[in-house]
């Protein structure tokens, strides 16, 4: 298992994430519910989102879209 910190700091970036994080899963075709998980920890006034991947290749796939994601819509 590893596990992804990702720090959101506005609303519209916590909705680019979701939004990432779910056209990830389906192009992914992921058919296992227990092979992702996304869960939120409050960090005062910003999100953390920890997202937990059974398999280390597709943490690294994600973390490299989120990354261009993120270029991609100037956050």
């Amino acid at each position: 298992m590893v596990s992804l910190e990702f720090d959101l700091n506005t609303d519209s970036e916590a909705d680019a994430f979701f939004g990432a994080f779910f056209k990830f899963v389906e192009a992914a075709a992921v058919n296992d519910a227990d092979a992702i998980s996304v869960r939120s920890d409050p960090a005062g006034d910003h999100q953390v989102k920890v997202v937990t991947f059974e398999d280390k290749d597709q943490a690294d796939q994600f973390q490299s879209y989120w990354s261009q994601r993120r270029k991609w819509l100037g956050l």
